[in-house]
């Protein structure tokens, strides 16, 4: 059975050190991308809440670490419509649907190589869902 975690220093605590890299630098990011965000532990991984809705989870279940990028839970989901968001110039999000979205990394370099445009993504992702 999988943990549970109630914080988000207990799931740091609890991955693997590489994994936890990857996590850390995505977590920085994402905390970057606007000042008003705040992180806590939502579907048992890191959750970032902008205007009391979560907006972007990290997904380190399973193979690699990915950002999802979606609406919570409150927005009707579907999965046959085209999403509306344009704020992904570098191409960063695999879409599947209207509302969530992954951002894929292949590992701590391509994080780290690829920071400024996840954090415009994320940021701007933010500001369309206000």
């Amino acid at each position: 059975m999988a943990a549970t975690y109630r914080s988000v220093e207990e799931f740091l605590a609890a991955q693997p050190p590489g994994r936890r890299e990857e996590i850390e630098a995505l977590r920085q990011i994402v905390l970057g991308a606007h000042s008003g965000l705040t992180e806590h532990i939502k579907w048992n991984s890191p959750s970032y809440v902008w205007n009391g809705t979560d907006r972007v989870t990290v997904n380190a279940h399973g193979r690699g670490v990915r950002l999802i990028l979606h609406l919570g839970t409150g927005t009707p989901e579907d999965k046959a419509a085209a999403p509306t968001f344009d704020g992904d110039p570098s191409a960063l999000l695999t879409w599947h649907s209207n509302i969530r979205a992954s951002l894929s990394v292949a590992d701590l370099a391509d994080i780290l190589a690829k920071r400024d445009q996840i954090r415009d993504v994320v940021r701007r992702w933010l500001d369309t869902a206000n």
